[in-house]
């Protein structure tokens, strides 16, 4: 589950950071140079930390050219906006640092919840969140577990597949084991874990056959089109519409407690973050 607001907060943060780099790399230093306009400087180590923070690979040359031609083209803007209107400029300068203010108190609060949140979660707690909200995780898709294989068609191995692929017992799976490493161009097989079957069948043309009579009815089958011999065999499902099994969301799970435990310490703690921090500094106020 991706925390939307966190991965904002870090995405603008960085944003506003490439935008006042200039203020700190002002200062001097003997590091590398990978872009400048003008007398502006932008360094390794801070290119590769905005990077790091905007989702790119300093390391991949594609994502370091497209992250430089950015912070030049924004740079450049800055400069400009700092020649022609320098009044919108500092307006700018001042909502930044406003900004600021609010990724730090932000980025604190996190600090403080980490240390302060207690990770581990019992199987039981797990149990008791799933049987009280089970409605709210139930399917819009089957889950199943199966195997699928897709095989050049006319591949030597095709008509003892055809045998072999019903799984009826364990000498039928080491042979389907040695047929996928040697002739599939795509398969997948876990009968341990579920999966949705529109995510199984992504890339597999069943064009008229019937989804949901393949899936309720187990169904073991094999079709080909002019390319490929395709080989499903449906081993167990669930219905639409209904609570997935336990240990298909069991993960997402531990992700609710967890941030709801954060919330419920983020609303006792926040303000008394913000009057300790308060108390470390000298604040005067001259309205």
């Amino acid at each position: 589950m991706v925390n939307k607001l966190t991965y904002f907060l870090k995405r603008a943060g960085a944003i506003v950071g490439l935008f006042f780099l200039s203020l700190l790399a002002s200062c001097g230093t003997d590091e590398k140079v990978v872009a400048s306009v003008d007398d502006h400087e932008l360094t390794e180590s801070e290119a590769r930390i905005i990077m790091e923070h905007l989702g790119y690979d300093y390391e991949n040359k594609a994502d370091r050219t497209q992250f430089l031609n950015n912070w030049c083209e924004l740079e450049a803007m800055r400069i400009e906006l700092d020649k022609k209107a320098p009044e919108l400029s500092e307006t700018i300068r001042l909502k930044g640092d406003m900004y600021m203010g609010e990724l730090s108190r932000y980025y604190l609060m996190e600090r403080l919840l980490r240390n302060q949140t207690d990770t581990s979660i019992s199987p039981k707690e797990i149990q008791a969140y799933y049987s009280s909200h089970s409605q709210e995780f139930k399917l819009q898709d089957y889950l199943v577990k199966a195997l699928y294989i897709k095989i050049p068609k006319g591949s030597k191995p095709e008509v003892p597949l055809k045998e072999h692929f019903l799984l009826k017992n364990d000498k039928d799976l080491a042979k389907v084991n040695s047929y996928i490493k040697l002739y599939a161009e795509d398969f997948y097989f876990d009968d341990v874990e579920w999966i949705y079957f529109t995510e199984l069948t992504k890339n597999i043309p069943l064009g008229k056959l019937n989804r949901d009579n393949l899936v309720l009815n187990r169904t073991k089958t094999y079709f080909s089109d002019e390319q490929y011999t395709y080989f499903i065999n449906i081993i167990d499902y669930t219905l639409k519409d209904t609570p997935p099994p336990l240990d298909f969301v069991e993960a997402q799970i531990r992700e609710l407690i967890l941030s709801n435990r954060m919330n419920q310490i983020r609303e006792n703690r926040e303000n008394q973050l913000i009057q300790q921090v308060k108390k470390n500094h000298e604040i005067n106020i001259h309205p």
